[in-house]
């Protein structure tokens, strides 16, 4: 280890931060058979050596320790995890190349909805993509035989993903693996009529709309519990479903993260026993504790993953916009059965988000409202920490928040709320015999600053009323 550090080169003028470059030596350094187990150097003692501050030390090792790969002891120091199953050399490819996640039933408006899945526009993104989308009417009027895509989607805006996926998420794939969806839920659909009929295994808790989608192709559900480090791979290796339907960044809706230990197990057993996992990757953006975990699917050497993504968490939730990664064995298939058909999303609106792509304004969108839902998260955990009776599940990440409120009726809590225009949801529809009914979702990217505060100070008086009578 001290070898491999004292030849360590930080690029002082690069955008890339400091302290994510010596994370990244560090990863890309790492070799399971001789660092597991063995101490990393001091944050002080590395500061000096390559002439850093000590935080910008601390917030590589936060990041390694954010994905499981180091583990910390205290008073110690922190130390490489034994990591057996880390991939090595990447298998060929098995064959030559050729919605939101919770959706409440809608009822009567209410002033302070603390709904899950709104996002409200920000005004600089908005106006750039009325501008790109202006771009692709005049592209499209000059050339309309140039911006027709195929089922599978605009090659073009295919190619731009790819680098995009492999910068931000390290999503390894080609443009022939990617196909442009009209959502998240088109795209498990899409999936779904691929797959021979057979077992789907979901988080439990977890998306509750997949199990009426997969029954529409044949498939049979079984529920998974979900641990604190994410989906529960004895249950996975007990009921072996055909798939593994996961939220392993940020489970929905619990927020666990599912640790670096775990993706490498569950990966193993996907590729020994030819099980696929699919990969809802619905929120990595909005990371704010550390950088965005790698995707499981930059783990994975056997195309036992298929990586879903959307844009509707980006820019609007009625840019009904997604895309689905197939490994490689997968996409003969697909083409096979979608060749001929239709896109799901018109050329135009595939053009516009190319020009958004290409302008900048989408990189510029996600850190404008990923410092806004920053400044929410924070306000959520600072208003819920003026009382003992609500406990939060809070993972710094995500764009909302599961509370637990015991020791209060249901009925009632949502009752008095609903006399002061505030409303919350209970997880009941997203999780299977659950535990105790209270537990809620409290999802905060839809209000304003001023009216989440109003929200939530309300959310605490009345807990506060009720516990205290």
């Amino acid at each position: 280890m001290k070898g491999q550090l004292l030849i360590m080169l930080l690029d002082r003028q690069s955008e890339t931060p400091l302290y994510f470059q010596l994370y990244q030596q560090i990863k890309a350094d790492y070799d399971p058979q001789r660092d597991g187990d063995r101490r990393l150097w001091s944050v002080r003692r590395l500061a000096q050596s390559l002439g850093v501050s000590k935080t910008t030390v601390v917030q590589a090792y936060e990041q390694l320790l954010a994905e499981g790969l180091v583990y910390s002891v205290p008073g110690s120091g922190y130390y490489f995890h034994q990591l057996q199953a880390w991939p090595g050399v990447q298998a060929p490819a098995a064959t030559t190349r050729t919605s939101s996640l919770n959706e409440p039933t809608p009822t009567a408006p209410c002033r302070y909805d603390l709904r899950y899945g709104h996002t409200p526009l920000i005004k600089p993104s908005w106006n750039a993509w009325k501008k790109a989308v202006r771009e692709a009417l005049r592209q499209v009027e000059e050339a309309p035989a140039d911006h027709a895509p195929i089922a599978q989607g605009s090659l073009a805006l295919r190619q731009r993903l790819v680098a995009f996926l492999k910068t931000t998420r390290g999503v390894d794939c080609q443009a022939d693996q990617i196909v442009i969806t009209n959502g998240a839920k088109a795209g498990l659909a899409v999936l779904l009529s691929l797959l021979p009929a057979g077992t789907v295994g979901v988080e439990n808790p977890g998306y509750r709309g997949l199990q009426e989608l997969a029954t529409g192709y044949q498939h049979r559900v079984v529920s998974l519990p979900v641990t604190p480090t994410g989906v529960d791979l004895e249950s996975v290796k007990q009921l072996a479903p055909a798939v593994v339907y996961t939220t392993p960044a940020h489970q929905f809706p619990l927020g666990v993260v599912m640790p670096v230990t775990q993706r490498l197990q569950l990966l193993e057993w996907a590729a020994h026993s030819r099980r696929l996992i699919i990969e809802d990757d619905y929120d990595s953006e909005y990371r704010y504790a550390s950088h965005p975990l790698p995707a499981l699917q930059s783990l994975a050497t056997a195309g036992q993953v298929v990586y879903l993504g959307r844009f509707s968490r980006s820019i609007d939730p009625s840019l009904r916009m997604g895309y689905l990664v197939l490994p490689p064995q997968l996409v003969p298939v697909y083409q096979a059965q979608y060749r001929y058909r239709s896109p799901m999303v018109a050329g135009l609106i595939q053009q516009a988000m190319l020009n958004y792509f290409d302008s900048g304004a989408y990189y510029r969108h996600i850190n404008r409202s990923r410092v806004i839902n920053r400044k929410k998260y924070d306000l959520v955990c600072a208003e819920l920490a003026r009382t003992t009776l609500i406990e939060p599940i809070a993972t710094g990440a995500g764009l909302h928040m599961v509370v637990r409120i015991p020791n209060l009726s249901q009925t009632k809590l949502l009752a008095a709320l609903a006399e002061q225009s505030v409303r919350i949801y209970p997880l009941e529809s997203n999780w299977q015999r659950m535990p105790t009914h209270d537990y809620y979702l409290l999802g905060f990217a839809a209000l304003t600053l001023d009216d989440l505060t109003i929200a939530l100070r309300r959310l605490v008086s009345v807990c506060e009323r009720l516990g205290h009578p």
